[in-house]
C-alpha cells in the first residue's frame, strides 16, 4: 500500500472511478429495466425470467388438473375447456405466465388482461393449425419475420395475412367472451398455484375495476432481486493506477471492496476454484500480473478523427453512419401492382435489417468513444485482466481494451514509449507494422519496410496525417483506424530519426496459430511448411492457398453450369473468405460452420461498401460455396485432423466414465474441462419464443459425451496458446521488455522491442514443445483419472513427422 499512496491524486481517482463503476452498472441495469417495464416486456428481465421459469410448472399443473376433471364431467363443457384442451397445458402455462408477467409490477385491469390472454391462445391454436396444414410455408413467413421483428402483433397479423391467402389455412376467429372465459381461468390458476399475484380493485376513469396486481410477497422478492442485480453487474472501466496483482485466485485487478471480488478464473464450477487453490503457479501469476501493469494512454489523434465523424454523422474508417438508410417511398400502385409491392417490400426489408445491425454497432462506438474521452487526459491507465478455463487471458474492461474491435485498438498507446535506434531496429519493425495493418502482409519483411518507406507512399502518409478527414485513402486498408495511427507515429519517426520515442503498438501475429500447434506437436513438416514453422525465403498464406484453390474450382463448376459459380467469380474470392473456416478447422469446425463463416464474410465485405450479387437470399449461394471450400482444404491439414481425432477418442472413455477432464498446461496452470448433462425440456410456443422447465433444468451427475467430444480439441489448443503465451511474457520481461498488448495469439510491443519479442516468443514455443510431449502429459493426465483397467481403451500415441523444432529460430514469418 506504501506505493500507492505516493501516488495520491491516482489513487484518489481510482477510488472515485470504482466508485462510477458501481453507478453507471446500476444505471444500466436500470435503465434496461425502465424499458422492460414501458414496452410491457417484464418477462425478459432478470426477475422476470425466474418468475416465467418457476410458474411453469406449478400453472401447468393446475390446468392438466382442470383439463382431466372436466374431461368426465356431464352436461354443456366450460368455454374455456373446449380451448384449452387444444393445446398442451405446458405451452398454455408459458403464454399465461409470460403475458401476467411482462407487467407484473403495473395494476392492470382484469377484464382487458384476460381477453388479451385469451386471444394469444387463440393465435397459438391458429398457428399450430398454419403449421400443420402448410408447414414450408409457415416456416418461411416465421423465420422471414423472425429476422427483421421482434413485435407480436406486427408479426400475428403478417402470419395471419399468410394463413388466409387463399386459404391456406383455417384462423378461426374467437369470440370476445371465449377470449375472457379462456383468459380469466388461465390467470385465476396463476393465482392459485403460485401466489405472485392477487386481485383488487381500483377506481379506472371513476369506475372501480377489478385489477391483476403483485402480491406483496412477489413486490419485495422484485426488489431484492434487482437489487442483487444493481450490485452484480458494475461497468468495469480501465483503472489510473496499477491494478492489484494477482497473488491467489481472488481479488486480484480493482483495489476497492465496494466493487465485487473478481476471480481470476472465470469458471462456474465452484469446485474448480477450491482446487485452483491448491495449485502453485508462478508463471501464470507473473505474466498476467506483467501484462496488467502494462500502462496506456489514450491516442487523442485518432480519437479526433472519430469524434469528427461521429459529430457529423460520416460513415468513416468502419464506424457507422449516425443516420439510418431511408426506407423507400411506397409505389402509388402499391395496393394493385403486385410486383411493384413485392419489389418494395423487398428493399424495405433490405433497410430495417441494415438499421438495426448499424443500431447495434452505434451503441458499441459510442461506449468506446465515451470511455476514450473520459480518459484522455490521464497519462497511464490500465486493464485488469482475468482468464477462461483454459488459462487465456482476457481484459475486465468490456469495450476501450486492445483486445477489442479495430477502432479500439486504435485508440490506445503505451504510456512509456521507447526510444527507437539502429541497434535495436525498431525503424524496421515499425516500417513492417505499417505494411501489416495496411494488409500488404504476405510479402517478404522487407519488402513490407520498402513498401512504407516507398517515395510515394511517404507523400500519402503525409497527406494522411495533415487531413485525415479530407485525404481518406486510410480508409482502404485492411485495419483503417490502426493504420492511421501507424501513418502520425512513422511521420513522426521520419521527421525525428533515430532517438525518436515511439508509443505505438507494433503486433507480430501467429499464421494460422491452431494449425500450428497442431503442426508442432505431431513434428509434421507439410503443414508446419504451410504455416511457417519450417523455415522459407517467403511467407506462406495457407488462407490464399485455399482461396486459390476454391476459384480453381469455381471455374470448374462455372463451365458446367452449376448455379451461383459465375457469381461468385464475379464478386471475388478473398483469403477472408476463407480464413475462418480454415482458422476453426483446428478446433472441430465442420462443413456446416463454413456456411456461417462464408456469410460472415458476406456481411463484413459489405461493411466496407462491397456490395454482393445475392440481395437477401445470400444462404443457399453460402452453402455452395461452403461445400466448395470444404472440399478445397484437402488433405493438408492431416495433422490437424490426427490430432483432433486422438483427443476426441481420449475424451470419449473419460466421458464413458461420467468424469471430466483434467490437465495441466506447460506453465502449470490447471484445466478443468466439465459439460454436465443438462436435463431440461424447451416448452416451445409460435411466437412467444421458449423457456426451460425448472423442474427439469438442471445439471446431472452425469456428462454430456457429446460436448465433451467436441470441446476437448479447441480446450486443449487454447490452453497451449495462453501457456505460450505467459511463457513469452516471463522471457520478454526478464530480457527488459516492460510493454505487452497480447490477444491470444498475437503478441505486441513497442517498435523498439519486437525484435526481442520475436526471440522470446520463439524461444517459449520451443521451451514448450521440446521439454514436454504435450499430447503424451495430456494422456498420461487422464491415465491418473481413469481405473487401470480402462488405460488400454486410451488410444495409442500419434507418430511423429522430422519438423526441427528448434529451427523456428530461423523462421521469419513464424509470428511477423
Amino acid at each position: 500500500m506504501v506505493e500507492i499512496f505516493k501516488n495520491i491524486k491516482e489513487y484518489a481517482d481510482e477510488l472515485d472511478h470504482e466508485a462510477e463503476m458501481i453507478k453507471l452498472g446500476k444505471q444500466r441495469v436500470n435503465k434496461r429495466r425502465v424499458s422492460h417495464i414501458q414496452r410491457e416486456e417484464e418477462s425478459v428481465t432478470s426477475y422476470g425470467k425466474v418468475m416465467v421459469a418457476n410458474t411453469i410448472r406449478p400453472l401447468a399443473q393446475a390446468i392438466q388438473t382442470y383439463l382431466e376433471s372436466n374431461a368426465e364431467a356431464k352436461g354443456q363443457p366450460e368455454k374455456a375447456f373446449i380451448k384449452l384442451r387444444e393445446i398442451e397445458p405446458e405451452v398454455s402455462a408459458m403464454i399465461c405466465a409470460k403475458h401476467v408477467i411482462n407487467t407484473i409490477t403495473q395494476h392492470k385491469p382484469l377484464t382487458a388482461t384476460s381477453i388479451a390472454l385469451g386471444g394469444k391462445i387463440e393465435t397459438e391454436t391458429s398457428l399450430r393449425n398454419f403449421k400443420n396444414l402448410n408447414p414450408e410455408l409457415f416456416d418461411a413467413v416465421k423465420n422471414d419475420l423472425d429476422k427483421r421483428s421482434w413485435n407480436y402483433a406486427y408479426k400475428r397479423r403478417k402470419l395471419k395475412e399468410s394463413a388466409k391467402r387463399d386459404d391456406v389455412a383455417m384462423w378461426e376467429e374467437w369470440t370476445t367472451e371465449e377470449k375472457l372465459h379462456t383468459g380469466m381461468r388461465l390467470i385465476e390458476f396463476m393465482q392459485s398455484a403460485t401466489g405472485m399475484i392477487e386481485f383488487g380493485l381500483e377506481v379506472i376513469n371513476r369506475k372501480r375495476t377489478k385489477i391483476i396486481k403483485q402480491t406483496s410477497k412477489t413486490r419485495e422478492w422484485i426488489k431484492n432481486r434487482n437489487n442483487f442485480n444493481e450490485l452484480l453487474n458494475p461497468e468495469y472501466l480501465p483503472t489510473v493506477m496499477p491494478p492489484k496483482n494477482w497473488e491467489t485466485v481472488t481479488g486480484g485487478g480493482y483495489w476497492t471492496k465496494e466493487l465485487p471480488e473478481l476471480d481470476l478464473v472465470k469458471q462456474k464450477n465452484k469446485l474448480f476454484k477450491r482446487e485452483l487453490e491448491n495449485f502453485d503457479m508462478p508463471e501464470v501469476y507473473n505474466a498476467v500480473n506483467r501484462m496488467q501493469s502494462t500502462g496506456f494512454r489514450v491516442n487523442t489523434f485518432v480519437l479526433d478523427v472519430m469524434k469528427h465523424a461521429w459529430d457529423n454523422g460520416i460513415a468513416m474508417g468502419g464506424m457507422p453512419p449516425i443516420k439510418n438508410m431511408e426506407i423507400p417511398n411506397k409505389p402509388h400502385d402499391i395496393d394493385t401492382n403486385e410486383v411493384a409491392r413485392k419489389e418494395w417490400k423487398k428493399q424495405a426489408v433490405i433497410c430495417h435489417t441494415e438499421n438495426s445491425r448499424m443500431f447495434s454497432k452505434r451503441l458499441l462506438y459510442a461506449k468506446i468513444l465515451w470511455e476514450a474521452n473520459k480518459f484522455k487526459d490521464y497519462e497511464n491507465i490500465y486493464f485488469p485482466l482475468q482468464l477462461d478455463f483454459r488459462g487465456r487471458a482476457y481484459c475486465v474492461p468490456a469495450f476501450l481494451n486492445y483486445q477489442g474491435i479495430n477502432g479500439a485498438k486504435a485508440l490506445l498507446d503505451f504510456s512509456h514509449g521507447k526510444e527507437i535506434t539502429e541497434d535495436n531496429s525498431g525503424g524496421f519493425w515499425l516500417a513492417v507494422h505499417g505494411a501489416n495493418v495496411w494488409g500488404n502482409d504476405k510479402i517478404t519483411l522487407e519488402q513490407r519496410a520498402d513498401w512504407s518507406m516507398d517515395k510515394d507512399n511517404m507523400q500519402m502518409f503525409r497527406r494522411i496525417v495533415e487531413d485525415p478527414i479530407v485525404n481518406r485513402e486510410w480508409e482502404e486498408a485492411d485495419s483503417p483506424f490502426q493504420f492511421l495511427a501507424w501513418c502520425k507515429e512513422w511521420v513522426e519517426f521520419q521527421d525525428t530519426g533515430y532517438g525518436y520515442v515511439s508509443h505505438l503498438p507494433v503486433s507480430i501475429d501467429g499464421s494460422c496459430n491452431g494449425l500450428q500447434l497442431y503442426s508442432l506437436m505431431l513434428r509434421d513438416e507439410i503443414a508446419g511448411k504451410l504455416v511457417n514453422v519450417v523455415p522459407s525465403e517467403t511467407p506462406q498464406d495457407i488462407y490464399q492457398l485455399v482461396a486459390d484453390s476454391v476459384i480453381e474450382k469455381l471455374k470448374q463448376d462455372k463451365a458446367e453450369g452449376k448455379p451461383y459459380a459465375h457469381a461468385w467469380l464475379e464478386y471475388g474470392i478473398k483469403r477472408s473468405t476463407t480464413k475462418r473456416s480454415i482458422m476453426t478447422i483446428c478446433y472441430g469446425s465442420t462443413r456446416y460452420s463454413c456456411t456461417d463463416f462464408v456469410v460472415e464474410d458476406l456481411t463484413k465485405r459489405k461493411d466496407k461498401g462491397e456490395d454482393h450479387p445475392f440481395n437477401t437470399d445470400v444462404f443457399k449461394p453460402a452453402i455452395y460455396l461452403a461445400g466448395v471450400i470444404w472440399d478445397s482444404i484437402g488433405d493438408n491439414l492431416t495433422s490437424a485432423r490426427m490430432g483432433m481425432d486422438y483427443l476426441q477418442k481420449i475424451a470419449k472413455v473419460v466421458s464413458k466414465e461420467q468424469l471430466p477432464i483434467h490437465w495441466t498446461t506447460p506453465v502449470g496452470f490447471p484445466v478443468y474441462q466439465s459439460y454436465p448433462e443438462m436435463k431440461s425440456k424447451r416448452v416451445k410456443t409460435m411466437l412467444l419464443g421458449e423457456v426451460i422447465k425448472p423442474r427439469v433444468n438442471y445439471e446431472t451427475d452425469k456428462t454430456d459425451k457429446l460436448r465433451m467430444s467436441n470441446g476437448v480439441a479447441p480446450n486443449f489448443v487454447h490452453s497451449l496458446d495462453s501457456s505460450a503465451m505467459m511463457r513469452t511474457v516471463n522471457i520478454a520481461y526478464e530480457n527488459g521488455i516492460r510493454n505487452f498488448c497480447n490477444v491470444h495469439d498475437s503478441f505486441g510491443t513497442t517498435a523498439a522491442d519486437v525484435e526481442m519479442l520475436s526471440g522470446a516468443l520463439k524461444e517459449a514455443f520451443i521451451q514448450t514443445f521440446t521439454e514436454t510431449d504435450v499430447l503424451k502429459e495430456f494422456k498420461e493426465d487422464v491415465k491418473t483419472q481413469l481405473p487401470v483397467e480402462l488405460h488400454k481403451e486410451l488410444p495409442e500415441e500419434l507418430d511423429k513427422g522430422n519438423l526441427d523444432i528448434e529451427k523456428l529460430r530461423e523462421c521469419d514469418f513464424f509470428f511477423a
